[in-house]
């Protein structure tokens, strides 16, 4: 691996900077919606990961 991508994943993780990469407008051109964070989906999408709870039958 790359010394480079070692130092910045223990930079992030260690130190908890941000990788401030260049955002581009990829994902608004492919879907026609403006990009959302991974929190707003997981917000939308959260009945995706639960599980029902189900009652012990008698």
């Amino acid at each position: 691996m790359p010394e480079e991508y070692v130092d910045a994943f223990f930079s992030f993780y260690g130190d908890g900077t941000i990788d401030e990469s260049q955002i581009h407008p990829t994902v608004e051109k492919v879907t026609g919606r403006p990009p959302r964070t991974f929190r707003l989906w997981a917000l939308a999408h959260r009945d995706a990961f639960t599980t029902p709870r189900i009652s012990p039958t008698s």
